[in-house]
């Protein structure tokens, strides 16, 4: 018989959540079209989505949407006005991500805007939260594509010119996560072969690494997310190679003081992804802002590999350890739950079975719920439990 653990919470919102069963997906391709009005630099941009087909029993399906306007911006807006600072020819690019919904996300051309004058300023006002961020539009899907949003800015009081490291593929796996990515730079960045790298190392005395904590975007919501800085570079790269298989290195120059630059990169998974949708994915990025040092700061970026795109949903970061060989591993599951609910309810309630071969007294249970959340009727709750063999 095995045990079975339950997670009881009293919140002001929600609705009682039900694990969800992946659900089978139609092969039929859907298009989202791009509309929009210009006047002058001034762009409206219009969103036209397929109809939604609902997954039985759950909360009512919903878009949500990821823009790139073509020169470096991006919204996350249904409809969003985007002011170019430039005249010019660009492509916008649109993702809708379909919730709840039993189709695949449908597909978007890119649609050219031209932009003959300038009839407005644009005035540069500063949005990210840290000077270097990791962000992802949607949760990876088998055979499928997301797109990486790498954000970066420069602190100093002088301009500079530094590289940024992304590593993806993790060793731990058999199989690549993602193919080749397509990278879409838009400040001159440029790709620079992993093999010629040099480190500096001449600013580390102390050999310091100092911690904080940094975000990343899940369901365009702000969560929690590890970040490190560093000051031994090559032990930085040392360590993430041990880690993932795959590289990308990028340079970049003449970043002035204040400056924030995104670039992106779609990421496409491999049909022969790990086959399990409840594992745990990451990547990893290393930012040097200034190449004349060795500072820089590590991130890494979970995601999770679904079936489906569902707030409400269970993973796990051990699912393909070899059960003969299990003395003394770590496994740790990550519950993900969020009101859709029309109206309060006094109870949510979480249940799962634990396997009779886990040591129910090596069980940590962690929670992390955002007071801010409780004024919103979608409450949004991460509930994290650590089991020990």
């Amino acid at each position: 018989m095995q045990k079975q653990l339950t997670l009881l919470f009293l919140l002001f919102f929600g609705s009682i959540i039900h694990a969800q069963e992946p659900v089978a997906k139609d092969t039929v391709v859907r298009y989202a079209n791009i509309g929009y009005d210009a006047n002058g630099n001034e762009v409206s941009f219009l969103s036209d989505t397929p109809p939604l087909q609902q997954i039985a029993g759950a909360p009512k399906a919903f878009y949500s949407y990821y823009w790139e306007f073509g020169d470096g911006t991006y919204s996350t807006e249904k409809d969003p006005k985007h002011t170019y600072k430039k005249t010019g020819s660009y492509e916008a690019k649109l993702w809708a991500t379909n919730n709840y919904d039993t189709g695949k996300p449908p597909a978007t051309r890119p649609k050219k805007v031209v932009i003959n004058e300038i009839t407005k300023d644009v005035d540069d006002l500063a949005t990210m939260t840290d000077y270097f961020m990791l962000k992802r539009n949607r949760e990876p899907m088998i055979d499928e594509e997301m797109v990486m949003i790498v954000s970066y800015k420069n602190t100093n009081n002088y301009s500079s010119s530094g590289n940024i490291h992304l590593f993806y593929n993790e060793m731990a796996f058999k199989n690549d996560n993602f193919l080749e990515p397509e990278i879409r730079m838009h400040h001159g960045e440029t790709l620079i072969p992993t093999d010629v790298m040099v480190y500096n190392t001449d600013h580390n005395p102390t050999k310091t690494f100092l911690t904080s904590i940094e975000n990343e975007l899940v369901s365009y919501r702000i969560q929690p997310q590890d970040s490190t800085k560093k000051t031994n570079l090559p032990l930085s790269m040392e360590e993430a190679k041990q880690l993932y298989r795959s590289q990308k290195s990028i340079s970049f120059e003449n970043i002035q003081p204040g400056e924030e630059r995104n670039l992106f990169l779609t990421m496409r998974t491999a049909p022969e992804m790990i086959k399990d949708t409840s594992a745990i994915i990451s990547v990893r990025g290393i930012y040097v802002p200034d190449n004349n040092y060795g500072d820089h700061t590590v991130k890494d970026m979970e995601m999770e590999i679904v079936t489906s795109h569902d707030p409400n949903k269970m993973s796990s970061n051990g699912v393909l350890m070899n059960y003969r060989l299990v003395r003394f591993k770590t496994l740790k599951y990550k519950i993900k739950f969020q009101n859709n609910g029309e109206g309060p309810a006094r109870t949510i309630r979480l249940e799962t079975d634990i396997p009779d071969m886990l040591d129910m007294s090596t069980l940590k249970l962690r929670t992390n719920i955002r007071p801010a959340l409780f004024v919103l009727k979608n409450l949004c709750v991460t509930v994290v439990w650590i089991q020990l063999f």
